[in-house]
């Protein structure tokens, strides 16, 4: 047999690796077996970089590779959704994308220390080491015809040809979600029985999956690491990054189908539907009470139970709510921050504001349903109302008589203590009401005779 030079060696090397074909093998060991210097050992070739071949007037491009023997290999076969199918010749554009394709990969996979000392402890063989070394269990040599993608296993090509196809193999039992992957399903199907595999060593929370539990776990160690690039908050999920620069933008991408609100977050718009529905899904337990959102009940529940957990740090007041604190505390510091824009008049809390506004507009929303009268405030009509029904509900304590409104029980209340509050700055009169005051300054102005008598107006009570 006459020897062959080392370009073929390695042409037929790289078709006994890439198809197992036997006969190659065979030709192969007869070869280096005859040759009086072996060729020194060379990893394999990965598909698409072949070696360079010489040019020569005899020399054509075949379909099929001649062995020594008179023997002939078909071309590479390559797997192709499911089947074995010759492919068509790679020219050099398709060769060059391939070529960058894999080395866009290389780029992306960064080699870690825990990585160097394990190839250090087999032997010091690196990314280039022999064809026995690890380089040679992980050639990619099944190429996607999509994407030009390289695989190690026709099954892992399989299942990467699903992204381009939509095909998803994979159908739940229980609910109609389908997955790419088995073990996507098999993570799925622990929400439908309820395991939570892994356990947080710091707590008794448990998570189905584990990039949940270790996403927890940064709570614990207080590491944020998801910061904004616009402010200098900090976010423990990157979703919570994300959702937050929408503040920033002004983005609001989930709009209200029935009417014009929109909302930064999915669940502020499903809270918000409900209020279209009239659907109150949080029900007290101790009353007929329902709420559309979870800590409205939890703040109605404090009202059964007598709890006041938000305490004033200037009074001995304490409140259900932690906004009534809020509104609370500022009668110890004199703020009133809502502004009249037709008066100077302030309030306090802003219903007050809204209230007196329709002092300016004469708007008297509130309209007695027995008679003709009409009021600003609800409680004013509340009031009212108490007239056509007769009834009394404050009773004086000293004596048989009863009134309508709190305000004329008080008043009435000085009658029995003697205690007149409301003094003339021209005379020493003293009157128990300010109505009586101000109509007796009258005779002072010569605006009314000082003999008519003080008497008492309609409907007083007094």
């Amino acid at each position: 047999m006459s020897h062959l030079p080392s370009s073929s060696v390695r042409d037929h090397m790289k078709w006994a690796g890439l198809l197992g074909c036997e006969a190659v093998l065979s030709s192969m060991a007869l070869m280096q077996a005859s040759t009086m210097a072996a060729p020194p050992k060379k990893m394999m070739a990965p598909l698409g970089h072949a070696p360079p071949q010489r040019d020569g007037p005899d020399r054509a491009p075949q379909s099929h590779m001649i062995l020594p023997s008179g023997m002939s290999c078909p071309p590479l076969l390559i797997r192709k959704e499911g089947e074995f199918q010759a492919p068509r010749l790679l020219d050099e554009k398709d060769m060059r994308t391939n070529e960058d394709m894999q080395q866009k990969k290389k780029n992306r996979k960064s080699v870690t220390p825990c990585k160097v000392r394990e190839q250090e402890g087999r032997g010091g063989k690196g990314a280039g080491g022999d064809e026995n070394g690890p380089a040679s269990k992980v050639q990619k040599n099944f190429i996607c015809d999509h994407c030009y993608g390289a695989f190690r296993s026709g099954y892992h090509l399989k299942r990467h040809i699903l992204i381009h196809t939509g095909e998803k193999p994979y159908a739940c039992a229980v609910c109609d979600m389908r997955f790419i992957q088995r073990y996507h399903l098999e993570r799925h199907s622990l929400i439908h029985t309820g395991v939570k595999p892994f356990a947080c060593s710091m707590c008794d929370m448990r998570f189905f999956q584990r990039y949940h539990l270790e996403r927890h776990r940064l709570t614990h160690t207080g590491v944020k690491p998801y910061a904004c690039s616009m402010c200098d908050m900090r976010f423990f999920q990157r979703y919570h990054l994300a959702r937050h620069t929408l503040t920033h933008t002004g983005v609001k991408p989930y709009a209200c189908s029935v009417c014009d609100m929109r909302f930064f977050q999915r669940h502020h718009l499903a809270r918000h539907s409900l209020t279209h529905t009239g659907v109150k899904p949080y029900a007290c337990s101790m009353c007929d009470m329902r709420f559309f959102q979870r800590y409205h009940l939890a703040r109605h529940t404090l009202t059964h139970t007598g709890v006041k957990p938000y305490a004033c740090s200037m009074c001995d007041m304490r409140f259900f709510q932690r906004y009534h604190l809020a509104r609370h505390t500022l009668t110890h510091t004199g703020v009133k921050p809502y502004a009249c824009t037709m008066c100077d008049m302030r309030f306090i809390q802003r219903y007050q504001l809204e209230r007196h506004s329709l002092t300016h507009t004469g708007v008297k929303p509130y309209a007695c349903t027995m008679c003709d009268k009409r009021f600003f405030q609800r409680y004013h009509l509340a009031r009212h109302s108490l007239t056509h029904m007769g009834v009394k509900p404050y009773a004086c304590t000293m004596c048989d008589k009863r009134f309508f409104q709190r305000y004329h029980l008080a008043r009435h209340s000085l009658t029995h203590m003697g205690v007149k509050p409301f003094a003339c700055s021209m005379c020493d009169m003293r009157f128990i009401q300010r109505n009586h005051l101000e109509r007796h300054s009258l005779t002072h102005t010569g605006m009314r005779s000082s003999v008519e008598p003080l008497l008492p107006r309609k409907g007083t009570g007094a």
